[in-house]
């Protein structure tokens, strides 16, 4: 894959890669920053593909590929699991992160260091 077809991958980057670090903002006492992270993977293995939603490091979701919907940690969360608003991009990000295991893993294969489980026998 020449630089140019790899431009249009470039977004992908975190946004940190592509540019300066921007400065902690300084929040006033009162106010804390907050971090919600949703993380998508995919994989040759299993589970294939995977979804998790966690804010300040507690998970709050992941998503069940197989019903399409979230499922909720806690039952507090039941409500906001309902939600069914990023539905799309959800199942665009799944697509995407299985096309490109498929279509650009096995050009990367050898190249790159990957990380591998071992099984255990139990002996």
């Amino acid at each position: 894959m020449g630089h140019e077809q790899m431009l249009p991958l470039l977004w992908l980057l975190p946004h940190s890669w592509a540019v300066p670090e921007a400065p902690t903002p300084m929040w006033p006492d009162d106010l804390q920053n907050h971090t919600f992270l949703h993380t998508v993977y995919c994989q040759d293995g299993s589970p294939s593909v995977g979804l998790s939603e966690a804010y300040d490091e507690d998970q709050l979701f992941f998503f069940d590929f197989s019903q399409n919907t979230r499922v909720p940690r806690l039952p507090e969360f039941a409500d906001w699991a309902q939600e069914q608003g990023d539905a799309p991009a959800i199942l665009f990000d799944k697509e995407f992160c299985e096309w490109m295991i498929q279509q650009i893993g096995p050009k990367l294969d050898g190249k790159i260091p990957v990380s591998r489980g071992q099984e255990f026998s139990g002996e």
